[in-house]
């Protein structure tokens, strides 16, 4: 408990409750709790398929093998054990791919920075095989973007989907593009940025200049500074409420350092018009991990109603992520998560967002095909487009 609000998980099942106390960062209770939950009626099925869910099967096959063994079935013990194994050799592979892109991006005077993906396994937990990634991100300058494209395709990458560039609509309106590799399946997401355009960040070159360098690869790959990472994965795990407590997890880690420089991060968050993001971030944090957050510097005052109901829609999430996904319709499933998405915007990136939507998508180009010469007209034909299709997607409904 933080500050005198509390944040109740005793509605998360037994099941998810043992995950938690296990992958916990370890205390002298650890086994006693978990001896204590053990007591209770476990769903084994259950136990293995959130681990799964939750991207955390790593970490808790490392524990239960290194120091609780004994304590578990055997079947779930070695359920686990293959996943981690399945795991290390998939990090592998990320490994390599990511290693080589970025070794010819390089090549070809491409500054390229990793934003999560196994330079994050190594940068929080050591070494690749104790943390999932299913793709690479990769951040260079936007205006490399085309050639840093160029060399994904060379090297046998294929776009997820191919989309019309219009008044550079693409570059606009979005932030990343995703690729993957016909015969390895290894994806990539090209980022020119590193979230959407309604949060401010800083530009590349600064972000360049406080970069970290791997120390597992061969050839150096660059990733972001401590504070950058941190402020990134923040964002990138709210705007996904968290559904997944690996995105907590690597919080955690972070907040457990003594040498994170607050008066940065703070300041990024105030600047991104972001700070309940952060304290909601916080909240959860202490609630669910135990993290030590009193180096925050964050006050009772700045802990108010909005960042307390972020942080409890965030653990309905994890708590109902995949009932939430079964038991509503499409329609239901997509209010719900505006919902969230509004509420956690500011009114400054509401506004953007919505400056935004104003410019021409390349959905517009494929509704209603012009020459380029008349690529112009888009804009004062953008209202009558967007409702056009809004038609056109009810009717099919």
């Amino acid at each position: 408990m933080v500050n005198g609000i509390e944040l109740s998980i005793n509605s998360f099942p037994i099941e998810l409750q043992l995950l938690l106390t296990i992958i916990r960062k370890e205390s002298a209770s650890v086994e006693q709790e978990i001896r204590s939950l053990l007591d209770k009626s476990i769903d084994w099925d259950k136990f293995v398929q959130l681990a799964f869910q939750h991207r955390v099967y790593p970490v808790a096959a490392s524990n239960i093998l290194s120091s609780y063994k004994s304590l578990f079935p055997i079947e779930v013990t070695k359920q686990l054990n293959q996943m981690y194994m399945h795991n290390t050799y998939s990090m592998l592979r990320l490994t390599a791919s990511m290693e080589q892109l970025c070794k010819d991006l390089e090549s070809n005077g491409i500054k390229a920075l990793v934003l999560k993906g196994p330079v994050l396994a190594e940068a929080l937990y050591g070494e690749f095989s104790l943390r999932t990634s299913k793709d690479i991100d990769l951040l260079v300058p936007e205006q490399e973007f085309e050639r840093a494209e160029s060399i994904l395709l060379q090297h046998g990458y294929k776009p997820d989907k191919e989309t019309t560039q219009l008044l550079k609509s693409v570059i606009r309106k979005r932030h990343n593009l995703p690729y993957t590799h016909p015969d390895t399946g290894v994806q990539v997401e090209l980022h020119w940025r590193m979230s959407s355009n309604t949060y401010k960040e800083p530009s590349f070159s600064e972000l360049w200049q406080r970069k970290r360098t791997t120390t597992k690869t061969n050839f150096p790959v660059y990733y972001l500074g401590q504070e950058d990472l941190f402020v990134y994965l923040v964002l990138h795990g709210a705007l996904h409420g968290w559904f997944r407590l690996r995105w907590l997890a690597d919080i955690d880690l972070m907040l457990r350092r003594t040498d994170l420089n607050w008066a940065f991060i703070t300041e990024s968050f105030r600047m991104k018009d972001s700070m309940h993001v952060l304290v909601q971030s916080l909240l959860l944090s202490d609630s669910i991990f135990r993290s030590p957050i009193e180096s925050s510097g964050i006050k009772n005052r700045e802990i108010h109603a909005r960042s307390h109901k972020l942080a409890k829609e965030a653990i309905k999430m994890i708590n109902e992520h995949v009932h939430i996904i079964e038991r509503q319709t499409p329609e239901e499933l997509k209010a719900y998560i505006k919902g969230y998405k509004t509420l956690l915007m500011s009114p400054g990136q509401k506004w953007r967002q919505m400056l935004s939507r104003l410019y021409p998508s390349s959905y517009d180009a494929e509704l209603l095909p012009l020459p380029k010469w008349l690529h112009f007209m888009y804009f004062p034909l953008r209202p009558f487009l967007w409702a056009w299709r809004k038609k056109k997607q009810r009717a099919a409904a």
